[in-house]
């Protein structure tokens, strides 16, 4: 086929084009205009560096300092690295703590939960919007959620009990993990959070509400076993502490009853209450250089996240982008155009050409059953 032809074929099917066009740019404009807008901010974070010695401590108290008085600050690693932050940020625990936070819609009379949000009443035209031109979206949520089945625990509770999300909850945490994404540079190991939402100040207030949280799982993992050690040598020392007080009134009492003991049996008695005691001194002593050790191990652990840059409401919105979008379906309108021209065409030729007639019905012969013949 020559360039001629071509152009003939262009030329003679001519309002076919033009109509396909139109049809798909009209659809492009109104898709343009009705897709909600959509705002992205963006926050970024580093982890600061810790050495395997544990670093100074806040207020520039060096480890050293403190080795006189029995206290070591060895470092240990907690396994937590930069390239984990977008698993940590992405993570139920995280994500469960967001969706119950309170925000301000731009479509809400009040501020609610994005739980509450997510299950409201839907008003008329969502419905109607739903069920036509998000309809592939709407059968996609469902499909999933029939294959998603049961939520899995979500963290756990002050109590130590398995802490599971609702099924209104579990369809927010779908929701808002469509809307966070996260990526990490590895060689500063700073990571920039992307929050997408329906206005500017919802946008940053998900941002903060992600950053805080995430802040906050960051640091309970790197001092979970801290606090658990913690919490075990507090209770000794309260033991110990409250043995110590027994042991010495003890003591006391003894020698209130002999000042002066004379006899073998009293004078043994008084040496074991003291021996007791002292052996009490020194386990308290000991727990208690224990437990400054793990409170200060605990906060030089605390700050292990550092905030570079806050998210603050975008100045323009992300998406739709309308002018690609009305491009888009216009080429798709001028391609689609195109081909049923040249498809007309063909068809129109090929009905013709009795050569072309004779070829299609051997094709017919061939390929459907000989009682479909008269049929077909």
């Amino acid at each position: 086929m020559s360039l001629l032809d071509i152009l003939l074929v262009l030329a003679r099917h001519k309002p076919l084009i033009v109509r396909t066009v139109l049809v798909f740019a009209l659809l492009g404009v109104t898709y343009a205009l009705l897709a909600p807008e959509k705002f992205k901010s963006e926050a970024r974070v580093v982890r600061e560096a810790q050495t395997e010695g544990g670093g100074d401590l806040p207020g520039g108290i060096s480890p050293g300092a403190l080795s006189g008085f029995g206290i070591s600050l060895g470092g240990s690693a907690s396994g937590l690295t930069p390239a984990a932050f977008p698993d940590v940020l992405q993570s139920r625990e995280v994500r469960l703590a967001v969706v119950r936070d309170t925000f301000r819609f731009p479509d809400a009379g009040q501020p609610m939960t994005y739980v509450d949000y997510m299950n409201r009443p839907a008003g008329p035209l969502s419905t109607v919007m739903n069920y036509t031109l998000w309809l592939p979206w709407t059968l996609k949520s469902a499909l999933r959620d029939a294959i998603s089945g049961s939520p899995a625990p979500a963290g756990t509770t002050d109590a130590g009990e398995p802490m599971i999300p609702s099924e209104d909850e579990d369809a927010a945490l779908k929701s808002v993990s469509e809307k966070i994404s996260a990526s990490v540079n590895e060689e500063t190991g700073l990571m920039t959070i992307s929050v997408t939402a329906g206005g500017p100040q919802l946008a940053s207030a998900f941002a903060e509400s992600f950053l805080d949280h995430f802040t906050t799982r960051v640091r309970e993992i790197r001092t979970e076993k801290v606090r658990e050690r913690l919490q075990f040598v507090e209770g000794r020392f309260v033991e110990a502490e409250q043995e110590l007080e027994a042991a010495e009134d003890e003591l006391a009492q003894f020698l209130e009853r002999n000042q002066n003991p004379t006899t073998a049996t009293l004078q043994f008695r008084r040496d074991r209450l003291q021996r007791q005691v002292r052996f009490k001194e020194e386990l308290y002593s000991s727990l208690q250089s224990q437990l400054t050790q793990t409170r200060l191990d605990l906060q030089r652990r605390q700050p292990v996240v550092t905030v570079v840059e806050k998210s603050v409401p975008p100045m323009q919105r992300s998406a739709p982008k309308r002018t690609q979008i009305v491009l888009i379906f216009f080429a798709l309108g001028g391609a689609l155009g195109i081909g049923g021209a040249f498809g007309k065409s063909f068809i129109e030729q090929t009905e013709e050409s009795s050569e072309e007639r004779e070829k299609i019905e051997e094709v017919k012969r061939n390929l459907v059953p000989e009682r479909w013949h008269e049929k077909v």
